[in-house]
């Protein structure tokens, strides 16, 4: 099989999306019978509790910037050119991949060094990316280097495609059904009463649209014993108190940050699970994370995630910044039991049937053997 380089910003103990993402794939990626080894930067956090992967090799130091309201990642160091130039030439690998873009420092760096089939898996969904325009001549020739290129999802290669006009593949993101799934322990964060615990997971930031299922919240409960538990955290958490109206008051409540190793029984917790994200989400990861541990889902109407929630069939879907629409899908949950449990097994099936990493495993490694096989012939 093939010998991998996994070039990536965003590593343990950098929580998120792409974190997950690298870890999962390289190591099913692994067991398929290729070996992977993961470049990425030293983080000034220790790594305690970092899940073990058998070569992980560190360049470098990370710094944060922010950028398309949200922040990423670059590294930085005197030295770190020529350390991924050698790491890069030294290893003698078939593919290098390059996650998360080829935005600078390592993914970058990565291609530009290769001499191998290179590949790019594109996360990002923000419209016309400010980064993108910035880096856009830096970028272009590593860009042409490129040989596959990974959309993680429709949303994710319009977003490119503004960019860099090229072929993709689309290849969804996964989740772990073995950490997430229904069996297991509740948190004890969640309060066992006889109210309807609605659970929101993500960044306390605009694009995520707290504010408005908490406006959502202030109709619900005029009608119902519910109560919403909110998993995240940021500087924003002031201004969303200030959306919280008198008889909600005690119905909302912020948990502040939790770890990922706490979040399966956090979901398994909760009754609802709803994701109001009014854009800029390429791919609803933590939709499948709900869907996995058998949630029922009320998510919005944006293009990331109507790629994964069908609407009436394994989850609902409300308008984006309508808390009426947002309160009026959560009500019918609310008011059915069975139907609730009939998208939670839906649910469950979905994923079990098109999102494990085995699966998407797979079908990167049959990408890796077509483009392999087109220009080394």
């Amino acid at each position: 099989m093939f010998r991998i380089l996994m070039a990536t910003e965003h590593y343990y103990p950098y929580p998120g999306g792409i974190t997950e993402h690298v870890y999962h794939l390289s190591k099913e990626l692994n067991k398929l019978g290729n070996e992977v080894h993961i470049l990425t930067t030293n983080y000034s956090k220790n790594y305690i509790g970092e899940p073990p992967f058998p070569k992980v090799i560190r360049v470098g130091r990370a710094f944060r910037f922010p950028i398309n309201k949200s922040f990423t990642t670059f590294t930085f160091s005197p030295l770190v050119a020529k350390q991924i130039r050698d790491i890069v030439r030294k290893g003698k690998y078939d593919i290098v991949h390059a996650q998360g873009s080829i935005v600078p420092t390592i993914p970058y760096l990565a291609i530009m060094y290769s001499k191998s089939i290179n590949f790019s898996t594109f996360h990002a969904s923000h419209g016309a990316s400010k980064g993108y325009e910035i880096f856009k001549p830096v970028l272009r020739p590593a860009f042409n280097k490129l040989h596959g290129r990974i959309a993680v999802s429709k949303s994710a290669l319009e977003t490119i495609r503004r960019h860099f006009e090229a072929d993709y593949k689309i290849i969804p993101n996964g989740v772990d059904i073995e950490r997430f799934s229904p069996e297991g322990k509740l948190s004890g964060k969640i309060k066992r009463d006889d109210s309807i615990k609605l659970l929101f997971v993500g960044r306390l930031e605009p694009r995520k649209g707290l504010k408005y299922l908490i406006s959502a919240m202030n109709i619900l409960v005029e009608k119902y014993n519910v109560t919403l538990y909110v998993a995240g955290d940021g500087p924003l958490k002031p201004v969303y108190r200030q959306y919280i109206g008198d008889k909600t008051r005690n119905r909302i409540i912020f948990l502040g940050y939790v770890h990922k190793d706490e979040l399966p029984s956090l979901y398994r917790g909760c009754d609802i699970f709803i994701s109001p994200a009014i854009g800029g989400e390429s791919f609803g990861i933590v939709l499948l994370e709900a869907m996995a541990t058998q949630k029922p889902v009320v998510a919005t109407r944006i293009s990331g995630y109507m790629e994964v929630i069908e609407e009436e069939k394994d989850g609902l879907l409300a308008e984006p910044k309508d808390p009426a629409s947002l309160a009026r899908k959560i009500s019918i949950l609310i008011e059915n039991e069975e139907y609730r449990n009939m998208l939670a097994t839906r649910g469950r099936e979905k994923v079990l049937r098109k999102y494990t990493w085995e699966k998407v495993a797979k079908q990167v490694l049959e990408y890796y053997k077509e483009i392999y096989a087109r220009y080394t012939q």
